[in-house]
C-alpha cells in the first residue's frame, strides 16, 4: 500500500470522511461503487467542470490527484459510460460526471463537449487493506413505516425539463406555511446541485440514491433501486416529514429504473400528486400512455411546453390537464395540490 495526498474531493464522496491523504493499493476490483484514485489528464478543450464535496462547481485540471467512483451513466444528452470488466493501474478511464463518477466511455453527446481522461493509480483502501466501496457508507435500511405522508412526485419526458425548478417552488411554498418538507431523488446520477436547491428552499432532510450506496441508478440492479427508494421514503417519514417531494432524475423512459419504481405498488400507492415536466405535446401523450400502464395518472404539466399561453391552451385542449409555467408564481399548481392532497380550498379546509 502507498499513501497519496488528495488535491480535490468530488461530491460523490459526501458521505465519506476523507482526510487529506488516502491509502492506495494496486489491487483493483472492477465493481460498481468501487473507490479509485485517479490522476486527471489534459483538460484543455475538455469538459472539466468539477462538483466539489462542499457543493462548489470548479475545475478539474491536468495533474490533479482525486478520488473517483466506478459507475454507470446512460445520459442521452451528456456522457454515457460503463464499469469496465477489468481495471488495472495505469489504465485510462473517463470522468463521466462532474461529481467524480468514472468509467469506460460508451457515448458522447457532442454538444456537451469532450470528456476528460483520467489515469488509474489504484484502489482506495482502508487501513486494513480492504478495497473501499461507496456502498460501505450507505444509510441503514429502514423497513416499512405505516405512517402516511403525502408524496408529491415530479417526473419528466427527458432530463433538463424543469422538474427541479418546480419542485423547489413547491418546497418553498409549503416550508413557509410551517410544514416540515423533506425531499428526495430516487433516480439519476450523483450530482450535488439539485439537493442543494431543495435545501436552499427549505427542505430538510434531503436524500437521494447516493445515500443508499449507489453512485447512479442506471446499473444492472433494478431491484436495488426499488428497495433503495422504499428505504429513502421511510427515512424521511422517520425524520418527521409531513410532506415529501420526490423528484425523479431522467425521464419516464430511459435506463435509470424509473419504470421499475413506478411499477412497484407499494411505492406507487404513496404518490399523492404527480407533476409531469414536458418539452412538447407528443411527450405528454407518450408519458400519459406509459404511466397509465403503471396505474399512475398525471395531475399537472409544467416545463418548456407550458411556458407560453399557447402551450397551456394546447395542453388543455388535447389532454384536459392543468398546466402551469414554472417561470413565475405557481398559484394554480399550489391550489390544486391543496385541494387534492390537503383537502383545502382557497387556503381553507
Amino acid at each position: 500500500m502507498k499513501k497519496y495526498k488528495l488535491d480535490k474531493i468530488p461530491s460523490v464522496f459526501r458521505n465519506v470522511n476523507f482526510g487529506d491523504e488516502v491509502w492506495v493499493s494496486p489491487k483493483i476490483s472492477p465493481d460498481e461503487g468501487a473507490m479509485l484514485l485517479v490522476e486527471a489528464g489534459e483538460n484543455d478543450g475538455k469538459n472539466d467542470v468539477f462538483d466539489f464535496i462542499g457543493g462548489r462547481l470548479g475545475k478539474l485540471v491536468k495533474g490533479d490527484v482525486v478520488p473517483g467512483v466506478l459507475g454507470f451513466r446512460k445520459a442521452p444528452v451528456e456522457f454515457a459510460g460503463v464499469v469496465p470488466k477489468r481495471v488495472c493501474v495505469g489504465d485510462e478511464l473517463y470522468l463521466l460526471c462532474e461529481s467524480g463518477l468514472v468509467g469506460k466511455i460508451s457515448g458522447v453527446f457532442e454538444a456537451w463537449g469532450k470528456p476528460m481522461r483520467v489515469k488509474v493509480l489504484g484502489s482506495i483502501v482502508g487501513e486494513d487493506g480492504k478495497i473501499l466501496n461507496i456502498r460501505n457508507y450507505k444509510l441503514d435500511d429502514v423497513k416499512n413505516i405505516s405512517k402516511k405522508v403525502p408524496v408529491i412526485c415530479l417526473i419528466s419526458t427527458r432530463m433538463d425539463s424543469g422538474k427541479t425548478i418546480m419542485a423547489s417552488k413547491i418546497v418553498h411554498y409549503f416550508k413557509t406555511r410551517n410544514r416540515k418538507v423533506a425531499a428526495m431523488k430516487p433516480t439519476g446520477v450523483a450530482f450535488s446541485q439539485d439537493p442543494y436547491k431543495f435545501l436552499d428552499n427549505g427542505a430538510n432532510p434531503v436524500l437521494d440514491f447516493l445515500d443508499m450506496g449507489m453512485p447512479s441508478t442506471c446499473g444492472p440492479d433494478g431491484e436495488a433501486v426499488v428497495e433503495g427508494t422504499k428505504s429513502l421514503l421511510n427515512h424521511l417519514k422517520h425524520a418527521g416529514a409531513d410532506l415529501i417531494i420526490m423528484e425523479f432524475g431522467e425521464g419516464v423512459l430511459g435506463e435509470y429504473h424509473v419504470s421499475d419504481i413506478l411499477k412497484n405498488k407499494q411505492i406507487r400507492d404513496q404518490i399523492s400528486y404527480l407533476i409531469l415536466a414536458a418539452n412538447d405535446l407528443a411527450g405528454i401523450y407518450g408519458s400519459r400512455e406509459i404511466l397509465k400502464t403503471y396505474g399512475v395518472e398525471i395531475d399537472c404539466v409544467t416545463g418548456p411546453i407550458a411556458n407560453s399561453k399557447v402551450g397551456i391552451e394546447l395542453i388543455k385542449k388535447n389532454f384536459e390537464l392543468l398546466a402551469e409555467s414554472n417561470q413565475h408564481d405557481i398559484k394554480k399548481t399550489i391550489s390544486a395540490i391543496n385541494k387534492k392532497v390537503f383537502k383545502k380550498k382557497n387556503g381553507k379546509k
